[in-house]
């Protein structure tokens, strides 16, 4: 992602904010933002009119992924006429998308589909096609850990544009030029920001950190964790575990997918869905052999990919551990109908391999 050295601030106000959702809409891009219905938040398209939740507190129900990575997808179709078949690609997206509304720790999730999806045409074309304008946390929920994994409420990662609630209204600030080009120009530009707006912004920030009361998981643990493998600490850890894999639907940097071919001898396709390493058939060979044959095994991989395995294989920086999968988005915690906190879980595995907690 390419940055903007100097990144640029604006002040605007709610009715500014307004007219410019309402303009993105009007020029053909798809505007997908959190809406309420009921008791759950999701990210949706919007419609000339809708309004964008910023009533409700805290993220959404569901992460923005399935717009970068739907939850179904047609690879391909086919059909057989005569002695001839022909292959089908799905149309691609072709309107920009502005993913509207997502919270740091989500744009930061998108960052780790990207290292793991990108190779895919078209997970990359809707990838090039979207912008990301984040909302700021202006507080933060009991199940959020975003600082101990190296977040912020305000953290900048995977994020185009950034909207943050001021004293006076709004502030933006673009930290990309897809994010810059969004802003509007002319007579319903946005007023540059003056004196100290975006350094408020930023202090405010520092006291939703502070009200995040998790401690950190250190990117030095990967190897102790790895380590562990064979530790009985997971048997444990998984007793109230029953396989239910909402854990993974509600991740925003989850990627698992299983692939199915449906037709018959006329037509057909290949479809790609959400899978989950949570579910015990999801690595049954096709001798019946299972290499994960119990839920131990099973959240031991969840845990160790998200802190251990994706940090090693993606080692770029100078203490040879690379980001980790997770971003303390506590989704799975608040979602998990038995209670399992992954952020506990990492915890207790790091203190049963009895390793120095690196920082």
């Amino acid at each position: 992602m390419t940055t903007l050295n100097e990144p640029p601030t604006w002040n605007l106000g709610r009715s500014d904010f307004d007219a410019w959702v309402k303009d993105l809409i009007a020029s053909g891009k798809h505007v997908i933002a959190p809406s309420d219905r009921g008791t759950a938040r999701s990210f949706r398209a919007l419609k000339s009119g809708d309004s964008v939740a910023f009533a409700r507190r805290g993220k959404s129900t569901w992460s923005p992924k399935e717009h970068l990575f739907p939850k179904t997808e047609t690879l391909f179709t086919y059909s057989v006429k005569g002695s001839d078949v022909e292959m089908a690609d799905p149309e691609p997206l072709a309107a920009e998308q502005v993913l509207l509304g997502v919270r740091p720790c989500d744009a930061a999730g998108l960052c780790r589909l990207r290292t793991v999806l990108s190779p895919d045409p078209m997970f990359a074309h809707r990838s090039d096609l979207t912008t990301v304008v984040a909302f700021a946390c202006a507080e933060s929920d009991a199940e959020c850990f975003c600082t101990a994994v190296g977040g912020s409420p305000i953290g900048r990662e995977g994020v185009d544009l950034m909207i943050a609630a001021s004293a006076d209204g709004l502030v933006a600030r673009a930290f990309t030029p897809k994010g810059q080009a969004l802003v509007p120009s002319g007579k319903k530009a946005w007023k540059a920001a003056v004196g100290a707006a975006w350094e408020d912004v930023v202090a405010s920030s520092r006291e939703v950190e502070k009200a995040i009361d998790k401690a950190p998981v250190a990117r030095a643990w990967a190897k102790p964790l790895e380590d562990g493998f064979a530790s009985p600490v997971w048997s444990g850890l998984s007793e109230s575990c029953i396989g239910c894999s909402i854990c993974t639907y509600v991740c925003p940097s989850c990627s698992c997918f299983n692939v199915e071919d449906e037709g018959n001898a006329s037509c057909g396709s290949r479809c790609r869905s959400w899978d989950s390493c949570s579910y015990g058939l999801f690595t049954v060979h096709g001798s019946g052999h299972n290499p994960r044959p119990d839920q131990a095994s099973r959240l031991r991989q969840r845990v160790l990919h998200k802190f251990s395995y994706f940090q090693v294989a993606q080692a770029q920086t100078a203490d040879g551990m690379g980001p980790q999968m997770c971003v303390g988005c506590g989704r799975c915690t608040l979602h998990c109908p038995v209670g399992i906190d992954i952020h506990g879980a990492v915890h207790a595995a790091m203190r049963a391999t009895e390793a120095p907690h690196g920082k």
